[in-house]
Formats: C-alpha cells, sequence, structure tokens
C-alpha cells in the first residue's frame, strides 16, 4: 500500500494540531464562537458527490476551532477534564494508525499483552489486590456499570441466584446503600441494571463522606440479604473521600460488596501521602472505577474498572461465541468489558505509565493537590470569600458575598448566590481563566478542579488575580 494517501493528509492534520497547541498560552480561556456561527461553518446539506480531502480538513479545522473549550490550557479548571500528556497524545495518534479491533487474542496480540502489562502496573501503583481482574473502559461511568454488575452477580449468586440465566425477575431483592451525594454516573448505572428502585441514601457530611452514625443505623437495620453499598473517592464538588477502611469493615461484616466510585481520587493512591490519610483502606474495597483522562492526563476513551473477584467479572458479563475462541486461557479484552468490537485504549495509558514511573504519577498527584491548596489559601485571605471544602484531593469550592458574612444571618447569605453567579459570568468572559459554576447545599458556588498537568503555581496566582478583580469590581461597581 502506498504511503501518498496518507503522508500529505496526516501532516497537514499535524501542523494544524501543533498550531492549536503552540497557541493555548496565549488564546483566551474561554468560548470564542456560539453556536450559530458554528452551524453556519460546520452545517449546510450533505454534498451530493465527494469532496477533496485536504479541502475538507480546511474546513473542519476552521469550523472547529473557534468552538472548541480550550481545556489544555494551564488555567482552564472547569469540570474535571485534565489535560493530555504529549506523549500520550502521541500514543493516541498511532493508536488511530495502527487500527486494530482487539476483540480477542489474535485480533491484536499486542493490545492483549499491553492489557495485561497496565493491568499489573496499576496494581500495584495503587496497591490494590494483585489477583483483582482489570478492564479498560471507554469511561468511569461504563466501568461503574461493570463493577456494579459484578457486583449484583456476586451478591445474589451468594443467594443460589444466576442473574446472567435467570435475570432479575423473581430474583432476591439487593439492597443497595448509596453516599447521598453519590455522582449521578453511578445513579445511571445502578437503574440501567435495575437496581434503581432499591437505591437508599446514607446521610453525608460536609465534606461529602458518609456519616458513621448513618452507616451503622442502615446496616443495623439489614435482613442479611444482598446488599450493595457505594461509596466514593473524590466527590465532584468538595473531592471529599469517604472513610475508606471503616466503610468497607463495616459492609464486609454484613456480607455487603463495596464499590468505590474513584473517578478523580484513585489515583491518588499512588501518592504515599494521601495513600495513608485520606485513603487509608481503599485496598478494602471490592471494586473500583476511574477515569485515567482526569488525574492521569491521558486522552479521552480512557476508564478503568478494577473488580476484586475475577469470577464474579467474567459471570456478569458473558460472552460465548464459536468463532471467538476464546477458551485458551490467553487475555481476550472483550471478556473483560461490555464492548465487543473497540479500540485499543491502552496504548495511551501504557505511554503515560511507562514514561511518568511510580514517582511521576505521585509527582503529579501532589503537585495538583499543591495548586490546590495555594488557589484556596489564596481566595480564603480575603474576608469576602469563603472557601467551603478542605481541598483533600484538587477541588476548591468557592462562595463570594457582597460584605463580610456574619454567622447566622441570612441576608449575607442570600444576595451570595446572585453575587457569585454574576462573578463566575465576568470572571469567565474575561477569558483569563476558566471554571464552572455549581450548587452546593442549596447555594450557589465556582467550582475548581486543578487536575492539568500543565497547571503552574503561577497560571494559579494569575488565575486566582482575576477571580477577585471580577468579585471587587462587582463590589465597587
Amino acid at each position: 500500500m502506498t504511503t501518498d494517501v496518507y503522508s500529505a493528509l496526516l501532516e497537514q492534520a499535524a501542523g494544524h494540531a501543533l498550531a492549536y497547541l503552540s497557541g493555548l498560552g496565549e488564546r483566551p480561556v474561554r468560548l470564542l464562537a456560539g453556536d450559530e456561527e458554528l452551524r453556519e461553518l460546520l452545517g449546510g446539506p450533505l454534498p451530493q458527490g465527494p469532496g477533496n480531502p485536504e479541502a475538507v480538513l480546511e474546513m473542519l479545522v476552521k469550523g472547529v476551532e473557534r468552538g472548541l473549550a480550550p481545556s489544555g490550557n494551564g488555567r482552564y479548571y472547569g469540570y474535571v477534564v485534565g489535560g493530555t500528556l504529549p506523549v500520550a497524545m502521541a500514543a493516541d495518534w498511532l493508536t488511530s494508525a495502527w487500527d486494530q479491533n482487539c476483540i480477542v487474542h489474535d485480533g491484536s496480540p499486542a493490545t492483549a499483552v499491553a492489557e495485561e502489562v497496565c493491568a499489573d502496573w496499576l496494581l500495584d501503583l495503587l496497591d490494590l489486590p494483585r489477583s483483582a481482574s482489570v478492564a479498560f473502559v471507554p469511561a468511569c461511568t461504563h466501568g461503574e456499570l461493570l463493577c456494579l454488575a459484578a457486583a449484583r452477580h456476586k451478591v445474589l449468586a451468594g443467594r443460589g441466584w444466576n442473574v446472567a440465566e435467570q435475570g432479575l425477575q423473581g430474583a432476591p431483592r439487593v439492597r443497595v446503600l448509596a453516599n447521598a451525594d453519590t455522582h449521578s454516573a453511578v445513579l445511571r448505572c445502578l437503574q440501567i441494571l435495575g437496581l434503581g428502585g432499591s437505591i437508599e441514601y446514607l446521610a453525608t457530611d460536609d465534606e461529602a463522606r458518609i456519616r458513621s452514625e448513618a452507616l451503622r443505623q442502615a446496616l443495623a437495620a439489614h435482613d442479611g440479604g444482598p446488599l450493595i453499598v457505594c461509596g466514593q473517592v473524590g466527590e465532584i464538588n468538595t473531592g471529599g473521600v469517604d472513610r475508606l477502611g471503616e466503610l468497607c469493615d463495616a459492609v464486609h461484616e454484613a456480607g455487603g460488596w463495596v464499590h468505590l466510585d474513584a473517578a478523580i481520587g484513585m489515583w491518588a493512591a499512588a501518592s504515599p501521602q494521601l495513600r495513608g490519610s485520606a485513603l487509608a483502606g481503599i485496598e478494602r474495597a471490592d471494586s473500583w472505577a476511574a477515569d485515567a483522562h482526569k488525574w492521569l492526563n491521558t486522552p479521552y476513551d480512557c476508564g478503568v474498572a478494577i473488580i476484586s473477584d475475577p469470577v464474579a467479572h467474567r459471570a456478569a458479563v458473558p460472552l460465548a461465541a464459536d468463532y471467538l475462541n476464546t477458551e485458551d486461557g490467553r487475555r481476550h479484552p472483550a471478556q473483560w468489558g461490555l464492548e465487543i468490537s473497540r479500540r485499543s485504549r491502552v496504548f495511551p495509558l501504557w505511554a503515560t505509565l511507562r514514561t511518568l514511573g511510580r514517582d511521576g504519577v505521585a509527582g503529579l498527584i501532589d503537585g495538583c493537590r499543591a495548586n490546590a491548596r495555594l488557589f484556596a489559601e489564596l481566595l480564603a485571605a480575603d474576608p469576602t470569600v469563603e472557601v467551603l471544602n478542605e481541598v483533600t484531593l484538587n477541588q476548591v469550592l468557592v462562595r463570594f458575598y457582597p460584605q463580610v458574612p456574619c454567622s447566622g444571618d441570612e441576608g449575607p447569605e442570600a444576595a451570595a448566590d446572585a453575587h457569585t453567579d454574576h462573578v463566575a459570568e465576568l470572571f469567565r468572559e474575561r477569558g483569563r481563566s476558566w471554571a464552572s459554576s455549581s450548587q452546593w447545599r442549596g447555594r450557589a458556588v465556582l467550582r475548581f478542579c486543578l487536575i492539568n498537568w500543565a497547571t503552574t503555581a503561577e497560571d494559579v496566582r494569575q488565575a486566582a488575580a482575576s477571580l477577585l478583580e471580577c468579585h471587587h469590581s462587582l463590589l465597587d461597581g
């Protein structure tokens, strides 16, 4: 096959990609175009005949770039998206070029072996049970679904019911206890699995951690039936982490399965200082779901599901097809996930782990946490600004008051909702940095996630300065 059909297009694409990346530092950290402009650039009727590929790429770049969120910029703190490490991006490009379909081992032996290697590396890096099984999934939501499917299978199998073969009709009722601040992705997966009507919410504290008394009371009332308990490692607003050792011990004593939504925080187990404090006991859970595109800064399409019981894992997602020839003892990726056809998403993760190493991952975690704490300190020095969380991991939750708040006075609290929203709008409009608004305990807040490998302490200082300028310019009116 001649490479002529590829070389010009790939060089053209690489040129545009490098131009975009090199310009991120000077680009305003905000959206540049509205939907109407983007529709005009990208829309219109589908052409009747073929187009010139080079011209199509130019049209794509022109139509897309002004509508991109500049999430790779070190001053972008919206949602929990992270950036992309250069080596991970390069590996992702190669993944597309190699174009492997990794259903079974002989469809891509390199994929199967890389998955085995990365599974071993992750279990070692995070000090999770070495016998656990690992699936590489499109996103944490898929990981949650896979983990909870294994949990459902295991707790029902313990009561003599094979849900894969018998379905849910007539099955023993599965009781589900969940952190009251559980992410919507977990709830969606429970609903898909037919467990939505079984969810009972456990009261949480100001950091979104399950209250010990709420857990004790719920388990004291347990009748001994199938039980799944959902905790979390890194709540989306506060970054709060459940008391993991206490949670796991209590649930296991009751005969239940502990699943941890660790989309953000699982990677913090690679930090020795966090592993021994906020994440103590994480290894005692039964399943964990995480996104590598968050704190590991890989490209998207890079989630991880880890399940302590490989037998329950395989049984929860049965796969039987004579043409696949999967009963030979080798790793067949489709046996561990929900997809049959998929790309070899493990290669960017392999490149990231191999480049960073154990110390590099820990340094990435600790550096982002230090940036978050610096941000909180800079903001909290202003008496009209309130930082609402403890900054356990990398989230900073902030609220702005039009005057110094007084304890028990509802007036400033009510006025702070509108003022915080106005500060957020002006902050984003000015484009020196970007963060997403949220609601926390019924109050308007601005939420910062410090998770990008490219963010520096100077980026943090610039963002904090811009934020305080916006706040005080509104006060001065």
